[in-house]
């Protein structure tokens, strides 16, 4: 298969590259793509890359098409010439962001080798626990993102060049598995990890907190089939006993090998859509900005997020507002509470997201807990983690002192945004949505798949589609290495082909 192969070879240099440096050296580095050196590499040798890359991907790619699908972000359009215009007018095929399917099975790899280690006597629980829940973490995303796809016989290597699609269902399932696993093998008492851990520095009882909350998610994303489907539903109610008492994350999952505002070294968000060292904003960041509905939503609302979210575009006359995706004029551009520097750690899960998911298992009867206090504690640290917190002092017209606490007050009867405004599901749901947008991406087109919330969630203008795609489509690289094993598909299955949790 030639993606398989591909990820044998590429594999072999990544982690080589990020091998014998330190944490902060690694974007320094550079060798040859045939200098085939696995076996004096070891997990901790290995993990450095393999959290870095992977993320990279994450907040670039899984995060652009999903604040896409999932209405956060539209284009500036008068500024510049067919901005996201692929985005923009549905135009899905077996090319179009098939760098997501390729280079996440390409990282997803490194975990998995690392998984495998066999090479001395140290057993390298600590790091292989940490892959597991990576790897678990990432490939949620293919499942959520293509539905059936390659997982017991992806990553043997030379060993199975085509290997056999397994059932979605079956692969989140043993997700949930692995994250146990995971969290049984690891040793909270050992300081085997440490500096090479660029997520956690080696705190092994923040992993499992982490793992925990991975496993929340698979969790949550399966409750709604669980009504219709009685595996799923034994399995479900099983699997949240197992997480009574359980810790999750309090803080935003966060990743920096070494970040820095020089060529090739910069936080990689920033580096697309913020500045280059010399100052220079980005093309693609001056492309980007609100959709009309994101930033009406929070601006009906006096939200004060709005303003770290967003802020005025500079190039377009300090134009604050949102355009309709596909349509015309100039919108906001990022903010930021979001472009935090280039030195800035990149996120892959945030702490806001955490308190949310939790909400909506208490809040469906999945767990028990107070639905209200932990969307409460959702919303604040939403906003801290954009810079906003009580005690600020900030200029913004009808939004008095204590910010966090008053705009929980003021919209807790608001019927789309506060939890007593007579659909606390569906507040949970929307203000995930908001504190997601620009970090998480792919979370919100996701989740809108899967709930329906935010509710009119608007189709670009022109599109004749009849709803907003549910899924991409297989690349281009299965079709001519594993054609055998991938299922044919047109663009209507972008569609119509539901992920097997979605019930709308």
């Amino acid at each position: 298969m030639k993606r398989m192969k591909n990820i044998v070879k590429i594999t072999s240099v990544l982690m080589l590259m990020f091998s014998i440096v330190s944490c902060s050296d690694y974007l320094d580095v550079n060798d040859s793509i045939d200098n085939q050196n696995l076996d004096r590499l070891n997990p901790n040798e290995l993990i450095v890359g393999a959290q870095a890359l992977s993320a990279e991907t994450y907040t670039n790619r899984l995060n652009r098409v999903g604040n896409w699908m999932g209405v956060a972000w539209s284009g500036n359009y008068l500024a510049f010439n067919d901005a996201y215009g692929l985005e923009s007018r549905y135009q899905f095929s077996n090319t179009f962001y098939d760098d997501v399917w390729d280079n996440m099975y390409r990282y997803i790899s490194n975990f998995a080798t690392i998984e495998k280690y066999n090479g001395d006597d140290k057993n390298w629980n600590n790091q292989k626990a940490a892959a597991k829940i990576l790897k678990a973490f990432y490939f949620q995303y293919i499942v959520d993102l293509y539905g059936d796809a390659p997982y017991t016989e992806a990553f043997d290597g030379t060993n199975n060049l085509f290997p056999a699609y397994d059932d979605s269902k079956d692969i989140y399932m043993d997700l949930v598995a692995s994250i146990d696993e995971a969290i049984n093998m690891m040793d909270t008492t050992s300081e085997d990890f440490g500096a090479n851990d660029i997520t956690f520095n080696g705190d092994m009882s923040k992993w499992i907190a982490f793992g925990n909350t991975v496993k929340l998610r698979l969790l949550v994303r399966l409750t709604l089939k669980a009504a219709s489907d009685a595996e799923i539903s034994t399995f479900v109610t099983t699997e949240f006993a197992k997480l009574s008492g359980a810790q999750f994350v309090t803080e935003d999952v966060t990743i920096n090998p070494g970040y820095a505002n020089t060529d090739n070294r910069q936080n990689p968000f920033w580096e697309v859509y913020g500045f280059t060292p010399a100052n220079i904003p980005t093309g693609q960041g001056g492309q980007t900005g609100p959709s009309e509905f994101a930033f009406n939503l929070l601006d009906s609302s006096n939200d004060p997020r709005l303003r770290r979210l967003w802020k005025p575009n500079t190039i377009n006359s300090n134009t604050f507002a949102g355009t309709p995706q596909n349509g015309t004029g100039n919108a906001a551009s990022i903010g930021d509470g979001v472009l935090k520097g280039a030195g800035a750690a990149l996120p892959i899960m945030l702490v806001a997201e955490s308190y949310f998911l939790q909400a909506e298992a208490v809040q469906r009867g999945f767990m028990s807990g107070s639905a209200k206090a932990l969307f409460d504690q959702g919303v604040r640290a939403s906003f801290n983690t954009l810079g906003i917190f009580d005690s600020d002092d900030i200029n913004m017209d009808n939004i008095p002192d204590n910010w966090v606490t008053n705009y929980i007050t003021v919209i807790d009867a608001d019927a789309a945004l506060g939890f007593n405004g007579g659909d606390a599901l569906g507040a949970i749901l929307t203000q995930k949505w908001i504190a997601l947008t620009s970090v998480s991406g792919a979370e919100l087109w996701i989740e809108y798949n899967r709930t329906g919330y935010p509710t009119n969630l608007p189709l670009p203008l022109m599109i004749t589609d009849p709803n907003i795609p549910v899924r991409l489509l297989y690349p281009a690289s299965e079709y001519s290495g594993n054609s055998s094993n991938v299922r044919s598909q047109t663009r209507g299955d972008a569609f119509t082909s539901k992920i097997f949790w979605d019930v709308n």
